[in-house]
């Protein structure tokens, strides 16, 4: 046993629970964890300018990495502000660990400076919360909030630490974390249920989300879909688990849906959802969003409060994803047939509207519009940023259905997006995205964010600065809230209001103003040259922003979804 503050017995947790980083600020109630973060080596501590950022930093983390996000912030003004960012790890199955400070024991409700009850606060949007009201507890709430965030279906913890409490000497014997409970394997009658129904199938469709990523069934899902001859969809969190360039590799569902997904999708006759919830952004909860009443639709799940939710489930397996499809190939391998024969009408129906497709992305890519169309400036990122890019997706670009899904911007690895969840806070991508260089130091990192969100987190500019993260934000700018501009359009006779930003903001001055490279660029020939200069600017540590002058330009896909 050695006696040592409390501050310095949660870093000592934090260490053996393998944290490499901790984003926050610190406060008068959390000095004790951050003096007992000086000189050590093995934690860094990312100096966020508002705590939202530290949420979202932390999210993007464990999106990235499928590892616990910290974050570290002071009691009051500084745990609220964390909290649209915690409720979009929340609702997008994120862990993470939040370490709030809060005000003495000895002047809880009695009016004390900042004081607020916190663990209320967060109930809604956390999987569990603690206020740790005895020094010798600390340690033992630390262990269970690192537990609860990895198992199950992951998400957001907060441990509360009164300010007093975390000034206290204890004994810390030697830690041993619980690391990530054991995978669930999912029920063999089902499994084998749902192997017959692939196995019958003539147009199958494999549907990959979030929890497939989660899982890392990434080879799994490739495996399956090669055996069967079967084209993937995924959600949006559930981008790369196919490569873009796959041949069997289809696209996105609800308004990232396209002509091959819109197709596919109330066609298949056996469809199997793997960690994807159907939710809201996703269908609309319109007929043909949806996989056909007649088709099968087997669920699998982590959690069994999903199962069936969205969709009713002819086949629901609730166990770890990665395990379920294992056991399933096992199934289906030793009895398939030839794919390619059984399923040929339907994959050259695929491969017909995949061409289409393409053809069409080229024509909109080649316009010399002014202001620029903004596919022209998707496909020549695309082209500049190699196939391992991390890339970040903002909330306004999303909704308009052109960052979000294969072809408009082809991603190729697992694990290389920061997305939202369908909380859709604006800013939280953009915010999150510094996050990128810290997880991938090698890798070049990309946001598509509306001028919109960016607005709602430009302070993000100089943590980036400081840290010397090469990212390149790229901003998609029609001076106005677009996603919204586009239903006053749609639905209100274009009587707008509220939605044209009159001011036109000089973002590359801003952006020069915080330690950053910053450009416009109006002319689509410009385009090119300003990737490269960013480029530069980031393999030299120094961040970008790009201001695209755009046109408010929309895809069929965002048009339909959100026709009312």
């Amino acid at each position: 046993m050695t006696m040592m503050s409390a501050g310095q017995a949660v870093v000592d947790v934090l260490k053996a629970e393998g944290v490499k980083f901790v984003f926050g600020m610190p406060g008068g109630h959390t000095i004790g964890i951050y003096d007992a973060l000086y000189g050590q080596q093995q934690i860094s501590h990312i100096l966020v300018r508002h705590e939202q950022h530290a949420a979202s930093m932390a999210a993007g983390y464990a999106q990235l990495t499928g590892e616990p996000g910290v974050c570290c912030v002071t009691a009051g003004p500084g745990a609220t502000n964390l909290v649209t960012s915690v409720a979009e790890a929340f609702v997008g199955a994120l862990p993470m660990v939040i370490i709030a400070g809060r005000g003495a024991t000895r002047n809880a409700h009695r009016g004390a400076s900042q004081e607020i009850d916190q663990v209320r606060i967060f109930a809604a949007i956390t999987k569990w919360g603690i206020r740790v009201d005895r020094p010798d507890l600390i340690v033992e709430s630390l262990r269970q909030a690192f537990t609860i965030a990895r198992s199950g279906k992951p998400g957001p913890v907060l441990v509360d630490i009164p300010q007093d409490v975390l000034a206290a000497q204890i004994d810390l014997a030697e830690y041993r974390p619980v690391g990530k409970p054991a995978a669930v394997r999912g029920d063999n009658e089902r499994i084998k249920a749902a192997a017959a129904a692939l196995l019958a199938a003539q147009r199958p469709l494999i549907v990959a989300g979030g929890g497939a990523i989660a899982a890392g069934a990434w080879a799994e899902v490739r495996q399956l879909a090669e055996a069967l001859g079967s084209p993937v969809i995924t959600t949006l969190a559930g981008r790369g688990i196919l490569p873009d360039d796959h041949p069997l590799a289809a696209g996105g569902i609800g308004h990232h849906r396209q002509d091959v997904t819109k197709y596919l999708l109330p066609n298949a006759d056996v469809v199997i959802g793997v960690g994807a919830r159907f939710e809201q952004q996703e269908t609309n909860w319109k007929p043909d969003y949806l996989p056909a009443p007649s088709a099968t639709y087997i669920q699998i799940d982590i959690d069994p409060n999903e199962i069936g939710r969205s969709v009713v489930a002819a086949i629901g397996i609730t166990g770890d994803a990665r395990l379920v499809l294992q056991d399933l190939i096992a199934e289906i391998e030793p009895a398939k047939s030839n794919p390619e024969v059984k399923t040929k009408g339907w994959l050259d129906e695929l491969s017909r509207r995949r061409v289409q497709l393409e053809t069409e992305i080229e024509v909109m890519a080649g316009s010399d519009m002014q202001p620029i169309h903004p596919i022209r400036i998707f496909n020549r990122i695309r082209r500049a940023f190699p196939r391992d890019a991390t890339v970040a997706i903002d909330v306004g670009v999303l909704a308009q259905g052109m960052g979000g899904a294969y072809p408009y911007f082809k991603i190729y690895e697992p694990r290389a997006t920061i997305v939202p969840s369908s909380f859709y806070g604006m800013g939280f991508s953009a915010s999150a995205f510094p996050v990128a260089r810290l997880v991938y130091p090698d890798r070049p990192a990309v946001c598509f964010v509306g001028d919109g969100s960016f607005q709602m987190v430009m302070n993000i500019l100089p943590v980036a600065a400081e840290l010397k993260l090469g990212v390149t934000w790229c901003i998609f700018n029609d001076r106005a809230l677009g996603s919204i501009r586009d239903i006053q359009v749609q639905a209100f006779n274009q009587r707008f209001i509220a939605t044209d930003f009159m001011l036109d903001l000089d973002y590359a001055g801003l952006a020069r103003a915080s330690g950053c490279h910053g450009e416009r660029i109006t002319d689509p020939n410009g385009i090119e040259g300003a990737l490269q200069r960013a480029m530069t600017a980031n393999a030299e540590g120094t961040p970008a922003v790009l201001d695209f002058v755009v046109a408010k330009e929309r895809l069929k896909g965002s048009t339909e979804f959100f026709a009312r």
